[in-house]
């Protein structure tokens, strides 16, 4: 991410109310540095915040080819203008998958749903060890994308630009989960 010297960096969390909308670890480390969270709802339709930083969260939603929700059509729009912009970006899972189609890459639903601890293969150490995965669809990241590590049916991280997409769950903490799959079912 971008360090601010000598003020507080305001970072925009974009999530559905009740489900995907715990920051976990991410919340941790971003409050580890200081930084001032704005909670944007996906049903309050925002528009573009004037902030520093944008994270975009999970959903039960999806942008997969032929499965894209009608909200996720703005959600892309708003995405692709603050691509644009030139600010960081943070995505996790279903924003990874927004950023994914926002800078030109491509989103397809699988066969079923993937829920695990997956090893990624990667070069980066950053990205090395087993992470956790709960996914229907699958990132093919942009050609002009760096991608830092992948998932046997997918790209699992990839960066473009300022702008990075985490397919795995880097927020989950063990209590997320259990009140997510208890949610969700």
């Amino acid at each position: 991410m971008i360090t601010y010297p000598h003020r507080v960096v305001d970072v925009a969390v974009l999530a559905h109310r009740g489900v995907a909308d715990e920051l976990g670890h991410v919340g941790e480390w971003l409050e580890s540095r200081d930084c001032r969270v704005h909670r944007l709802w996906r049903e309050e339709r925002p528009s573009l915040p004037s902030v520093d930083v944008l994270v975009v969260l999970g959903s039960p939603g999806s942008v997969a080819s032929g499965h894209v929700a009608d909200w996720a059509r703005g959600e892309i729009a708003m995405v692709s203008e603050w691509l644009d912009s030139d600010r960081p970006y943070l995505g996790i899972c279903f924003g990874a998958q927004v950023l994914a189609v926002a800078a030109g890459g491509s989103v397809t639903r699988m066969d079923g749903t993937r829920r695990s601890h997956a090893t990624l293969a990667t070069n980066s150490p950053l990205a090395a060890g087993r992470w956790p995965v709960w996914h229907e669809d699958a990132i093919t990241a942009p050609d002009t994308s760096d991608v830092v590590a992948r998932l046997p049916w997918a790209d699992a991280i990839f960066r473009s630009g300022r702008a990075w997409g985490l397919q795995p769950h880097v927020e989950f903490t063990s209590d997320i989960v259990e009140r997510l799959a208890a949610r969700i079912g």
